[in-house]
């Protein structure tokens, strides 16, 4: 007896770590926000699931006062239960295989999920010990257990309540509450265990991060799509400048403009794509990260053409220069790998210099930029040496090198030994120096590589 009492305590466990194993799974995999809310429900209400009788998911506004219905799965009455369950027992299927189905399509007699849906509740009008009220403010699960607790109960809930076991818990996030998860046992008349309720709350820390993901998703996509529709535009303007005199005041702003929000368009467009492709939340969230900066990079450099500013620094602070060079030579990893080209940084991870940042990064992506396309199987070292009131950074490679003839042109403006671009980089590196009191030197030996030395005020 004991022996079997204990197999079967382990038979239940086991059940439970696999249940909440393949629940967390659906949920990790999708950034689909009524995706993973269908994923929790039918969790919940699937007869190979928890097999509660009905489920629900409100969301809550704090600017609005509101919570209302988001959705819903499951019978309003009796009738239509045992008429769902008949046709479920006639196809048995696995639990993976409910977590698949496309659960945003429920029967169209089914009342209870359009009812979900209507409910708006006044959350200023909820008084202190109101169930909704006090999931949201304490973040605390509820268990009721008989109708005593109706009172206690939004008048929108009680319209679709049905006497028998109910359990309200927070949807939420480290952030903030979302809403609120709704589950109850109303047709299958059997009290909710207390493993139930544990894996629930389980199930429900992962689907608020989950949900926190889909949001952080959807708000990039937007922003993309925004800057995707500002790079045609400036592409647009870029080609009927180009036709225009090059030498012109207005072609030479253009372009100067247009080359510095290039960089930062290029950067989304990559990690958009790295986005797109992969299936790691993780590395999602890392290039969210990275297209998150560079969307602020681009925000601050639209603010200074808008004033025709941008060469003057608008807030000087101390920058810790190994911060930025790592930032950068991150950003090229790839590029490193592609052309074999070793990279050592040299400098102390304390020193910082008076400088503004977006600049500053920019300084040392035109620099570094320039040295991965004259190097291939070779090497780019970065160092730096203090002679106050300035910290040289030098940026050493082992490329090509640059004529002596070009050499004294390379930081005039529109002078490029390349066939494309507008031979604006190091124009804008020297210019940029100069407005934060630093300065710039290059030397370089044809076939054997350059040394870039940047002066930049400790």
């Amino acid at each position: 007896m004991i022996m079997q009492n204990f197999e079967e305590k382990c038979r239940i466990l086991n059940y439970e770590l696999f249940f909440l194993h393949t629940v967390s799974k659906s949920i990790k995999e999708s950034l689909d926000e009524n995706r993973i809310l269908s994923v929790i429900l039918t969790g919940l209400t699937a007869n190979a699931a928890l097999g509660l009788s009905r489920a629900a998911v409100f969301y809550y506004s704090p600017e609005k006062a509101v919570i209302y219905g988001k959705k819903g799965i499951g019978p309003f009455d009796e009738e239509e239960a045992f008429r769902i369950w008949d046709d479920l027992g006639q196809n048995l299927i696995s639990l993976e295989t409910y977590l698949q189905h496309d659960t945003d399509l429920p029967d169209r007699h089914q009342r209870y999920p359009s009812l979900i849906k209507n409910i708006v509740i006044n959350f200023d009008e909820l008084p202190p010990e109101n169930y909704f009220r006090r999931v949201i403010e304490e973040k605390k699960l509820f268990h009721l257990k008989d109708t005593g607790n109706l009172a206690l109960l939004p008048q929108e809930i009680k319209n679709v309540f049905v006497p028998s076991d109910m359990i309200i818990l927070p949807l939420s996030s480290p952030k903030n509450t979302r809403g609120i998860i709704m589950a109850d046992n109303a047709f299958h008349h059997k009290p909710i265990e207390e493993s139930t309720m544990l894996l629930l709350s389980l199930i429900t820390i992962q689907a608020g991060l989950a949900l926190e993901n889909s949001s952080n998703y959807s708000i990039i996509k937007t922003q993309l799509e925004e800057v995707k529709e500002l790079k045609n535009a400036l592409e647009n303007l870029q080609e009927e400048l180009v036709q225009k005199e090059k030498l012109s005041t207005i072609g030479k702003m253009a372009s100067y403009f247009i080359h510095e929000i290039k960089n930062p368009l290029v950067t989304i467009g990559g990690f958009a794509k790295h986005i797109k492709e992969s299936d790691d939340i993780a590395i999602m969230k890392r290039d969210a990260g990275i297209i998150f900066k560079e969307i602020q990079k681009l925000e601050q450099i639209l603010g200074k053409i808008s004033g025709f500013t941008f060469l003057s620094p608008s807030r000087k602070e101390k920058v810790n220069i190994l911060e930025v060079i790592k930032e950068v030579v991150e950003f090229f990893g790839l590029e490193f790998s592609r052309k074999k080209i070793e990279v050592s940084i040299n400098i102390p991870e304390n020193l910082k210099v008076t400088a503004e940042r977006v600049q500053l990064t920019e300084v040392f992506f035109n620099i570094i930029s320039n040295a991965i396309e004259n190097t291939t199987k070779g090497r780019i070292s970065v160092s730096s040496e203090i002679n106050p009131p300035f910290a040289s950074i030098f940026v050493k490679d082992t490329g090509r090198g640059i004529a002596g003839r070009d050499l004294p042109r390379i930081t005039e403006p529109f002078f490029s030994t390349k066939s494309e671009g507008f031979g604006l980089g190091l124009y804008i590196v020297k210019n940029i120096l100069s407005n934060n009191g630093g300065n710039i030197e290059i030397s370089s030996i044809q076939g054997e590589g350059t040394e870039v030395k940047v002066d930049l005020v400790i």
